[in-house]
Formats: structure tokens, sequence, C-alpha cells
């Protein structure tokens, strides 16, 4: 399920670090690249990352999805680019989105604004595949 994105799905060359991990952190970190299939080091990084992001967006957290890790608000189970979706359509305007989701607190919709901000290239990507994925069915049933 992992990276967090898919557009990072290239292999760009990164410098090697070297880590100290204490004996429970290497042991949790190689029992999920076990799982997930993947290296300890692509592991690592998408950890760091998320955590990074949290540390940059406070509200935000991460969950798995059928299409792999996505940015979520925390105390809902909304997707960032769900409520960027709908604040983009309603002009940006926060009241809008806070009335198409009432159970959402204004620190709630910051949370994803910023996080839109930060990672507007890969909320609007996720958008549109979300956007173009609504319309294969129609496409596979065909007109009504």
């Amino acid at each position: 399920m992992w990276p967090v994105s898919k557009l990072r799905r290239k292999t760009m060359p990164t410098p090697t670090t070297t880590l100290r991990l204490d004996a429970r952190l290497r042991a949790d970190i190689d029992r999920m690249a076990r799982k997930s299939r993947r290296t300890f080091s692509e592991v690592t990084h998408a950890l760091l990352d998320e955590a990074l992001r949290m540390r940059a967006c406070p509200g935000i957290y991460f969950a798995d999805e059928p299409a792999g890790r996505e940015a979520k608000i925390a105390g809902t189970g909304l997707g960032v680019w769900e409520v960027i979706r709908d604040f983009l359509a309603g002009g940006r305007d926060e009241r809008k989105v806070r009335q198409a989701f009432p159970t959402l607190s204004a620190a709630q919709v910051r949370a994803a604004v910023l996080y839109y901000e930060r990672y507007r290239t890969e909320v609007d990507a996720e958008i549109a595949e979300n956007a173009a994925s609504a319309q294969e069915p129609a496409r596979v049933a065909g007109p009504a």
C-alpha cells in the first residue's frame, strides 16, 4: 500500500544515509517491509515522508486505501482530496466547504487547505483520478 503518492513511482537516485535504530524500530520496519513486499529503505522513506507531512500539516494523517496511501483529515474518514475538490468548486470559500461537510470544523478545513498548499500537484492528481474513476462505471454500462 505504499507509497504516499502514486506520483512518486519513479526511482530517483538518492544519497545514502546511515541511521542507527533501536532493535524494536528495526524489527517493526522489517515486519512492515515483509508485509508490503517492499525494501527496508522504501518503507523507512515512506514512514519518514508521512511523519514530516503530518508535522508540517497538523490535523492530517495517512490511511491505506485501495489505490494506496491517502492523506486524510483527522477525526473523519474524509480524504484531503474530497474536501479540496469541494473547496475549489466553491470558489475557495471555506464556509461553503463546511456547508457541504457540516461535521468538519474550521480547523479541519484549514488543515486540508494547508496540506493542499504544500502538496498541490498530488492532491490535484487525486482529484482528477477520482473524477475519472467516477466516470468509468458509466462508460462500461453504456447509456441508460
